[in-house]
């Protein structure tokens, strides 16, 4: 609801027409026009209403049969969400921005992501090791200060720095409850940058936009997406505070731009991502690039990490669904 709420349904008014569905926890789906009418924005929480709420199976049956979208924008940003609602609709063949399932299913397993770009040997990783739950740990391969993270994790929840052999204890067994497997990397000390990349399905271009660095001291890791969330683990705050973030000046630091763009594209490719993607990198005090993660979420509202670079790099927010939108129409006619 936070995210769905954020995306202007406005936009492209004389373009496009959307239908908003409503998955609930507890099985139960609603369709409506606006998505104020069910959901309480600024609250995050469902109104009171009297909209039909119906079963996966007819909901499903009512997006096939009655909305036959051309295409499906999916709000959900949790594992279930980006990979198994993703599959559903893909069975159904209505194609989604931002790609396939598959990829989505890459991308939220560090240690799939991570063994493809290793296999490709062109993105630098920093050095790690694998644990799987049950083996021992092997410590004397260990140095410190080192990164814990859980393969499968969403916002870094499980993402640990670990300085000595009893932080290192405590962080896996914490990443083990996200997963059976856990990465224990070299930590780099740094600086932590994000780069966005879009890619044109009509002219087959792949452009790597503004280079956006967060506010982390160096001798630590990012944690603001920990800290902005309620008792509910709701989104705390709609906006990061503007000294969070920056983009780097192209005057000032046009080499060091062009290997996180150079970077960041390579990645796109060679995990054969579609439409998008916001990827993390630590950057060493030589100014070497490490990659560290790839996002593959957007909101396509005027707050979205996406958007804000977007729109640095000359695009406007509707430009930018415009885009996404061509790219799934054009995919769609491939198909068929």
């Amino acid at each position: 609801m936070f995210y769905g709420g954020s995306f202007d349904d406005g936009m492209g008014s004389e373009k496009y027409s959307f239908t908003y569905a409503l998955a609930r926890p507890d099985g139960t789906w609603s369709f409506v026009k606006q998505l104020s009418d069910i959901v309480d924005v600024e609250r995050v929480e469902e109104r009171e209403n009297n909209v039909e709420k119906m079963d996966v199976t007819a909901a499903l049956q009512h997006i096939k049969s009655v909305i036959k979208p051309d295409l499906t924008l999916i709000h959900f940003v949790c594992l279930k969400g980006t990979t198994t609602f993703w599959a559903l609709f893909e069975a159904l063949d209505i194609p989604l921005i931002g790609g396939s399932a598959e990829s989505r299913y890459l991308c939220m397993d560090k240690l799939k992501t991570r063994g493809v770009l290793l296999a490709y040997n062109s993105v630098s990783c920093a050095e790690g090791l694998t644990l799987s739950k049950g083996s021992p740990i092997p410590s004397a391969h260990i140095k410190y200060p080192c990164v814990v993270k859980a393969s499968k994790g969403e916002d870094s929840k499980s993402v640990r720095l670990v300085k000595d052999q009893q932080s290192l204890d405590v962080a896996i067994k914490h990443a083990l409850t996200y997963s059976n497997q856990v990465i224990i990397e070299r930590f780099i000390e740094g600086r932590e940058i994000r780069c966005a990349v879009v890619k044109s399905e009509k002219t087959g271009d792949i452009k790597a936009l503004s280079c956006m660095e967060y506010n982390v001291p160096a001798k630590n890791i990012r944690e603001d997406k920990l800290l902005c969330v309620d008792e509910k683990g709701l989104p705390a705050c709609s906006k990061a505070p503007e000294n969070r973030t920056w983009f780097l000046d192209p005057a000032k630091e046009g080499a060091l731009i062009n290997r996180v763009q150079q970077q960041s594209c390579q990645v796109f490719q060679e995990l054969d991502l579609q439409d998008f993607g916001l990827f993390d990198f630590r950057v060493d005090r030589e100014g070497n690039p490490f990659f560290l993660e790839c996002n593959l979420f957007c909101s396509f509202g005027y707050k979205s990490v996406l958007n804000v670079i977007a729109k640095d790099s000359g695009f406007t927010d509707e430009s930018l669904f415009d885009l996404m939108v061509q790219n799934v129409l054009i995919r769609k006619e491939k198909t068929y």
